[in-house]
């Protein structure tokens, strides 16, 4: 939740929620925020970052000291001592990383951005979910997957150029 504000996918365990975040207020280090989680109450949280890796939140009164280490699969967020593996995904990053496939069988993006590089060549067999090119949207670098098993029939963009959103980036057969 690089962001100051947006609506993320946050996965716990096994649990998914829809948290609102809104930046309130934010003044020397400290930053206030509008939390909802799935469209419940509003809650309101105060954080610092004291150290890299860690920050202090102070919610409901309360003051957690937490520690976030970057893993492939998220983030391990240790809360007084208990390590809990989160996942935090932006919804508009998601629809751009799982761009569908449309009849003919072609991959488009769901957002504007810049081609960043090509992961596969043309006439490659691919596997669904495996990455086909990278797109940079919204500063973020973002892996385009295939849709379904078959093979790259040809890309329609090169690395460098720029893209409107719903554009063909790839055809499969």
């Amino acid at each position: 939740m690089s962001g100051r504000k947006g609506t993320y996918e946050v996965t716990a365990g096994e649990e998914t929620h829809a948290v609102d975040v809104r930046l309130i207020t934010e003044s020397h280090g400290i930053a206030r925020y509008a939390v909802t989680r799935d469209g419940g109450r509003v809650v309101e949280v105060e954080v610092s970052r004291p150290v890299p890796g860690g920050m202090t939140l102070l919610l409901d009164g309360a003051s957690y000291d937490v520690g976030i280490t970057d893993d492939e699969d998220g983030f391990e967020v240790d809360v007084r001592g208990f390590p809990h593996m989160v996942s935090v995904v932006d919804p508009r990053r998601k629809a751009l990383r799982t761009a569908g496939a449309a009849g003919g069988g072609t991959v488009k993006t769901q957002m504007p951005g810049r081609i960043v590089r090509l992961l596969v060549d043309e006439g490659a067999a691919v596997s669904k979910g495996e990455p086909l090119l990278v797109v940079e949207a919204m500063k973020m670098e973002n892996e385009i997957k295939a849709p379904r098993d078959g093979m790259v029939k040809r890309f329609a963009v090169s690395a460098g150029d720029l893209v409107d959103a719903k554009a063909v980036l790839v055809e499969l057969e």
